[in-house]
């Protein structure tokens, strides 16, 4: 496993390098992830599934506790690797074995 990485944190530093690009793109982040015809949790989820096909680790150290804070549970959020696993196969059964297990046990999900 790779070494802990705060991603918040990380982003706040390239924001503080590049002010224009990261503060418009966390404008979009929030007025994607708001609630609307989908729920911001439904989205959160949809963003885990596909850092889990995509195979990024840290959008899935990111988006997962961001999943939890919108009310996911363990099961909802192993249900929507699930169908990641589906879609994107191998990869994806590997990130959920190895990080996405990891940062549920971590998070102390149940």
């Amino acid at each position: 496993m790779s070494e802990e990485v705060n991603v918040g944190a990380q982003l706040g530093k390239l924001g503080k390098e590049m002010p224009g690009v990261m503060g418009g793109f966390g404008k979009f982040n929030a007025e994607v992830l708001k609630d609307g015809a989908l729920s911001t949790k439904t989205k959160e989820l949809i963003a885990v599934a596909l850092a889990v096909g995509l195979t990024c680790e840290y959008c899935i150290r990111f988006h997962v506790p961001k999943a939890v804070e919108a009310g996911a549970s363990r099961a909802e959020i192993l249900e929507a690797a699930g169908v990641s696993m589906l879609m994107a196969g191998g990869p994806a059964a590997t990130y959920s074995a190895v990080v996405l297990l990891e940062i549920l046990n971590e998070l102390g999900i149940k």
